[in-house]
Parts: C-alpha cells; sequence; structure tokens
C-alpha cells in the first residue's frame, strides 16, 4: 500500500481491523467490527476477502449508501486489484430491478401517445439505443416517469420474453454469476434473504462463501421494511392511470375508476392522522371491519382486472402480449399485497401507517399527503435467525459506529447475533483531544418533549454565538423537522453566512452549495448525521440539538420497547440509550475526517450534565477536549483553530462569563 498510495500512512488500527475480519473469514466464525473514523475499514475487509477469492470462493460486501457503492466499485476494489494483480478478482456491482431499463416496457412506451409526444421520453429513447448498461444511474437527467419503464419484478416475463438474451437486468445477473466479488446494497441483501425464506430454493445474489455488511447500524431498519409489507395510498391510483393511458385495452373503464375510488375510501381515514399511526388506535371497531370491507371489495375488484388483462392479452401479439400478460401478473402481486396487509395474522407483527405532507411539513395535511399503511415485524431477529445466520455464508458486521457502551450488546440483542461471534472494536487513529472540542453548554435548560418558542429561542441564541465564533462552517443538525424550522426562522435574519435548510433543495446540492459556499450554515435532519464527508476548513463547527432518542411514540418504537418490557427487561437502557449512543456517534463523526482538520461539537442538551445516563454518552464518543462555559470554547478556537477570539453574543447573561466551568473529565 505504501507503494501504491502517495502519501500513505501506516494505521495499526487498520491493521487490527484487517487481521480481526481476516480470522472471521479463515475460521467461518460471524463477526462485529468497529472501526473508528479514519481507520480506513473497506480496505481493511476488502484485502482479506480478495485473499479468500483466492481460494476459490466468491464474497459479497453490502453497503446501505450508494455514495459507499461508488467509492468501493470506482476507488477501493480497483486499489485491492492493484494491489493484488495475481489474484483474478471480477468484480460487480448489483442493483435491485427498478434501477434497469425494461425493453418491453419501452416498446410499449413507444405506443401510448402521452409517451411519444413527450421530448423528455425522446431523449430517454435516445440514451436506451446507445447505453450498455440500461442502468438508470447512467442516465443523464431525471426522468419523472421511469417507473414505468423499469424493469419491475410483476412485468417481467423472465425467458418467456423476446429481449431475455438482451436485458439489462438479466445481463445484470450473468455477469454476477460469473463474478467472485459483488457489491450490494442492504436492501437487496435482505430482500434476497425474503425470498430465500419463501422460496428456499430461489435466490437474486448467487451462492457466496462470506458477506461483509458495510454501515451494519441500518440493518435492523432496512430488514423491518425487507420483511414487512407496505402500500401507500398513491399505489393503486397510478396503476390504474398507467392502465387508462392504454387505450388499445380497451379496459371495462366502471372497474378502473371503482379501484380508484376504492383506494381512495381505504387510505382516506387516515388522512388528517398524525404523523406516524397504529391503524388500531385510529379506527374504532366498527372503523376496522369497515376497512376490511373495503380491502375484500378492492381485492374482488383487482381480481377481475387480472382476468381481463389475461383475456385481452389472448388477441395481442408479441410485445404488447407480453406485456399485458405483466401487467395483469402485477394487478395480482396487488391483490395479494393488499389482502395480506389488511387480513395476515402473523406473531410478532404490527399494523400502521404514516403520512408524509411532503414540502416543509408546514402545510395541512389533505389530497396532496402520501399516507403508507405497513405490516412490520416488531423483532426482526427471530427472522435473521432463520435466514443471515443459518445460511452457511460467514457474515461481518461492521461499521464506524456499531458499539454501545464499549461493547456490541445492542446490536447483538436486535440482529439475533449467535453466541461465539468474534468482536472487535478499533479506535480512531485521529487525536481528538487536539483536533477537537466538545461544548455542552451548562447554562441552558434541559430540552423539553415539545419544543416551545422560548427554549427554540435558547437555543437560537447559543447556536448564533458559536457560528459567530466559527465563521458559519457549521452543520446544525437536529432531531426534528418542527426544531429544525423553529431555529431557522429565527436566525435567518441574525446570522451573515449563507443558510441552506434541508428540504429545499436535494440532499446532494444541498452538500454541494454548502461546499462552495465556503462559511455557509447547514440546518440538517437525520440523512446529514452520517455518510456526509466535509474536509478541511468548510466544515469546522457541528451543532446538534439534543440527545437523538427514537421518537417514543412511533408504532415501531412503541412496539419494541413494548417488548422489551413485557418480557421484564429495561427498555430504555437495553433499546432507548444504546440507540441514541450510536446515532449521537453518527452525528459527532461529521466534524474530523482527517489528521489535519479542527474545530467543535457543540451538543445543547443538558441531559448530558445532569442525568445518570450523561456520563455513559460522554465516555464513549470519541476522546476530545472538553468544555461547558464559554471562555474554553474560545480558547480552544483560537488555540487550537488559529481563529480570533469572539465576545460573547448579545444579550449573554454575566453567569457565562463568571470564569471556566468544566464537562466532567475536561481538562
Amino acid at each position: 500500500m505504501s507503494q501504491a498510495l502517495p502519501g500513505y500512512e501506516f494505521r495499526h488500527e487498520q491493521l487490527e481491523a484487517a487481521r480481526a475480519v481476516q480470522k472471521a473469514l479463515a475460521t467461518g466464525q460471524h463477526c462485529l467490527l468497529e472501526a473508528g473514523t479514519g481507520v480506513g475499514k473497506s480496505l481493511a475487509y476488502l484485502l482479506p476477502m480478495a485473499l479468500r477469492v483466492a481460494d476459490g470462493s466468491r464474497c459479497v460486501v453490502s453497503t446501505h449508501t450508494i455514495g459507499l457503492q461508488t467509492q468501493l466499485i470506482e476507488k477501493d476494489i480497483p486499489l485491492v486489484q492493484q494491489l493484488l494483480p495475481e489474484i483474478d478478482l471480477r468484480p460487480v456491482l448489483m442493483k435491485g430491478r427498478g434501477n434497469y431499463l425494461c425493453k418491453l416496457a419501452l416498446d410499449s412506451a413507444h405506443q401510448n401517445l402521452l409517451h411519444t409526444t413527450d421530448p423528455e421520453f425522446e431523449r430517454v429513447a435516445a440514451w436506451a439505443a446507445e447505453t450498455e448498461s440500461g442502468d438508470v444511474a447512467e442516465l443523464p437527467f431525471a426522468y419523472p416517469g421511469w417507473w414505468e419503464l423499469a424493469a419491475e419484478g410483476d412485468l417481467c416475463r423472465a425467458q418467456e420474453c423476446s429481449y431475455f438474451d438482451s436485458c439489462f437486468y438479466y445481463a445484470m445477473r450473468r455477469q454476477a454469476r460469473d463474478a467472485n466479488l459483488i457489491v450490494v446494497n442492504h436492501a437487496l441483501a435482505m430482500s434476497d434473504l425474503a425470498l430465500r425464506r419463501n422460496l428456499p430454493d430461489a435466490s437474486v445474489i448467487p451462492e457466496h462463501t462470506a458477506i461483509v455488511f458495510d454501515e451494519a447500524h441500518h440493518l435492523e431498519d432496512v430488514a423491518t421494511r425487507a420483511l414487512g409489507l407496505e402500500m401507500d395510498s398513491r399505489t393503486l391510483p397510478r396503476f390504474i392511470e398507467r392502465l387508462r393511458r392504454h387505450r388499445s385495452l380497451d379496459l371495462t373503464i366502471e372497474r378502473l375508476v371503482a379501484i380508484a375510488e376504492g383506494s381512495e375510501r381505504l387510505f382516506g381515514p387516515f388522512g388528517e392522522t398524525r404523523q406516524e399511526f397504529f391503524v388500531g388506535e385510529v379506527l374504532d371497531e366498527a372503523g376496522l371491519t369497515a376497512l376490511q370491507q373495503e380491502g375484500t371489495s378492492l381485492c374482488a375488484l383487482l381480481e377481475g382486472l387480472e382476468q381481463e388483462l389475461r383475456d385481452r392479452s389472448l388477441n395481442l401479439q408479441d410485445a404488447q402480449k407480453q406485456h399485458t400478460e405483466g401487467l395483469a401478473q402485477t394487478a395480482a402481486s396487488l391483490r395479494a399485497q393488499l389482502h395480506s396487509l389488511l387480513f395476515a395474522d402473523e406473531p410478532d407483527h404490527i399494523r400502521w401507517g404514516s403520512v408524509d405532507t411532503g414540502g416543509d411539513g408546514r402545510r395541512g395535511r389533505g389530497r396532496g399527503s402520501r399516507i403508507t399503511l405497513a405490516y412490520t415485524p416488531v423483532n426482526v431477529g427471530r427472522m435473521l435467525r432463520e435466514t443471515l445466520w443459518t445460511a452457511g455464508a460467514t457474515v461481518v458486521l461492521t461499521s464506524a459506529t456499531l458499539s454501545n457502551s464499549g461493547g456490541f450488546s445492542y446490536i447483538r440483542s436486535r440482529l439475533a447475533v449467535p453466541e461465539g461471534a468474534l468482536e472487535k472494536l478499533v479506535g480512531s487513529p485521529f487525536d481528538f483531544r487536539e483536533q477537537a472540542l466538545l461544548y455542552v453548554p451548562r447554562h441552558l435548560p434541559a430540552p423539553p418533549r415539545v419544543p416551545s418558542d422560548e427554549y427554540a429561542e435558547a437555543v437560537a441564541s447559543e447556536i448564533e454565538r458559536v457560528v459567530n465564533l466559527t465563521q458559519g462552517r457549521a452543520f446544525l443538525l437536529f432531531t426534528s423537522r418542527r426544531m429544525m424550522l423553529l431555529v431557522y426562522d429565527l436566525l435567518k435574519g441574525r446570522l451573515a453566512f449563507p443558510l441552506f435548510r434541508q428540504g429545499d433543495s436535494p440532499p446532494g446540492r444541498l452538500l454541494e452549495e454548502f461546499r462552495a459556499s465556503g462559511r455557509g450554515c447547514l440546518f440538517g435532519l437525520q440523512s446529514f448525521w452520517e455518510g456526509v464527508d466535509v474536509r478541511g476548513e468548510a466544515l469546522s463547527c457541528v451543532v446538534i440539538d439534543r440527545l437523538p432518542f427514537a421518537v417514543p411514540d412511533s408504532p415501531i418504537t412503541r412496539a419494541r420497547t413494548s417488548a422489551i418490557a413485557e418480557e421484564g427487561r429495561d427498555w430504555f437502557r437495553e433499546f432507548s440509550i444504546p440507540q441514541a449512543q450510536i446515532r449521537l456517534k453518527q452525528g459527532f463523526g461529521r466534524l474530523i475526517r482527517t489528521r489535519t482538520d479542527r474545530g467543535i461539537v457543540c451538543i445543547l442538551d443538558t441531559r448530558l450534565l445532569s442525568r445518570s445516563y450523561g456520563e455513559e454518552f460522554l465516555e464513549h464518543l470519541p476522546p476530545a477536549a472538553r468544555a461547558s462555559m464559554w471562555p474554553r470554547v474560545e480558547r480552544f478556537w483560537r488555540e487550537q483553530c488559529g481563529g480570533a477570539s469572539a465576545g460573547a453574543a448579545p444579550g449573554d447573561g454575566p453567569h457565562l462569563q463568571d470564569g471556566e466551568n468544566t464537562v466532567r473529565g475536561e481538562e
């Protein structure tokens, strides 16, 4: 590596991590590995995997984010190939069906007047004639009608399709069969497990001897979604609209109208409820009966539609025949999904829903809202015990934030990790005490359950003072949209720096604009707590508004904590604290990305100082210098970051100027 990488620096932590993975692959033991920021964990697992591939094995890497997938395929794996040229490493990136163009669907769209009069569709058609992969990631613009052209499973005729031999999706599947190092995402990996669970001889990902889940702290949430069911209020109307545009099918219009209206009645009772809800708490017994009756009627209508489509296909030829048969299969799939969603009765599952109002969340709920109903397992560990852990492949779970309180008890319990799995916790090579200061302002009140105007003003004033010191260059991370909006409105006329707010632009563009501004302040929610890498002086400050405990009235959180309590255990200590610790480490980790980064992490939650669990949070954050009073913050900025001293913001009381105090352990 020292010969291949200019400026390479040996990191003992990287070697420790690589040895842990190598031992797991050699012994067949599962492994839990936390590798702190800057370790270079991707190479730490790729090199041992390459050596395993040299023995004739096939290995899989699964990630949560597209960014890490891209890094592995375009940077890290080519480096491993350069380091070990004697190994015939054949990598491939596998994606889900929805990422690939369906040639049959494209043919059908060419006969649709709505598409053929759309200049954007013509651009897609021109791209389709040239692309070798059919991957939407290579499409140079966003096409809103992509979902009608994608290789969705219900429409797929597989070997019966006239395009099977040249199909983009199946070409990727064939490449995967010839590959020995496959990169996937967690959603595809978990969907593959669900498929194998229901159909033991079926799979998408080829057989493999080892799989590494990077960003593994997301695995429970992804598995919960993949192993459950959900349908939203736009699913059936969108399908019906798609059918109505196929005028040549001459479908019974009354049935199509009845399905669209039935869908509206099915989801309508939830349109004015809170953001997330249990179905049984929104509807009384009569309402639940009406919901199931509506569902039964919809299922019957979808069954009739399926048969009508199959009848129509008998009089069609070639592409139109195949496409219409696929539409019939979609109707059948939607009927089965809806029936399970409303009538399935499996143990350890909940029936719940959510309302997404879109935009900034401030407009009223109504016809523009997307309502989702879900049937979800509460504890995916039991399902993973039957699938992931007994499939025969060695499993490595790794992340920069996998542990809680210095161990792996939380992730073990949530994912049912078998006894005997190896454990390795590797710290960061960065000198956090010199590079970073953790500031917890002692004078702030404890955060209320519901943000008040008074508390929001206190938070805004503290943020104002901190970012004036750092001259912007700040991530302002919030645990709730409401609090973010309150503070943004308070500060937008008070800060002399460019302000960027999540929701105003796509996240990628927002991040680009923040970097380009040089001294901006980015107001962000959960998606900016992790997976975002801003190096150097463009980011010198991270502010976190409160400890990121899971929303207590979220249906999934309530169900999970209730299940723990019913077993006589302490749900707060076993679930809420570990989960919040992991999320807090993710937010903290945005600041220091290289050995030369310097800056301040400010956590505006005095429960770190006043509650018994606060010291446990502090102890397992990166070992930065600490402060709880303002003069210490100024001195650190002046001495470690080369900044000019900044006085107190207007309105600061004398209690902030009476000398230094300390967070426990502060030097």
